[in-house]
């Protein structure tokens, strides 16, 4: 949030009494539980990234379980 923004919204309950009195309980609580819901969805997209590009973004490299085979059984061989 802004300064601007923080300077004018000084009580919160006041500011979400007047989300429900401008759109309504349900469309206010739907908007939260959307938000809430895509907040979750951004911090769990990163179990599929390969460890090269875990290693790009700064994150650890996952380390291969024991009597895993380095390369899967299905990749394609030529």
């Amino acid at each position: 949030m802004s300064n601007e923004q923080s300077l004018r919204v000084n009580d919160v309950s006041k500011a979400v009494d007047d989300l429900f009195r401008h759109f309504g309980v349900w469309t206010t609580f739907k908007a939260m539980l959307f938000v809430a819901w895509q907040h979750r969805q951004t911090r769990l997209h990163v179990s599929h990234l390969s460890d090269h590009m875990r290693r790009d973004i700064g994150l650890p490299v996952r380390k291969p379980l024991p009597g895993q085979p380095l390369i899967p059984p299905w990749f394609p061989r030529f």
